[in-house]
């Protein structure tokens, strides 16, 4: 079964694994690029439908954490897009906890 987003483009995270649905409706598969740079997901899609009728769609995901990029999957059924992201190695995104003094 297919996941419908409630919105253009929804973002969970699943047992280690990113995914990413967005909504393209009336869109073939060849018509639609995804990529995956610096921790930024973009789908970009274009269809011309005739003289004067054409439809783009571009958008980009900031996803928190490493990714294993080569395990990324995606698969375009019923006008949704599916990206599954699984989070690299377990290591945790950079940064630290910051003491406040009194």
């Amino acid at each position: 079964m297919t996941h419908h987003p409630d919105h253009e483009i929804e973002l969970y995270r699943d047992d280690g694994i990113y995914r990413v649905f967005v909504d393209l409706p009336g869109f073939d598969p060849e018509d639609i690029d995804v990529t995956w740079v610096h921790n930024r997901l973009t789908v970009s899609a274009r269809r011309t439908g005739g003289p004067g009728s054409s439809r783009v769609f571009d958008h980009e995901v900031n996803v928190p954490r490493a990714v294993d990029t080569d395990g990324i999957t995606a698969t375009y059924r019923d006008g949704v897009l599916d990206v599954e992201l699984p989070v690299a190695g377990g290591e945790e995104p950079p940064g630290r906890t910051i003491e406040i003094d009194e």
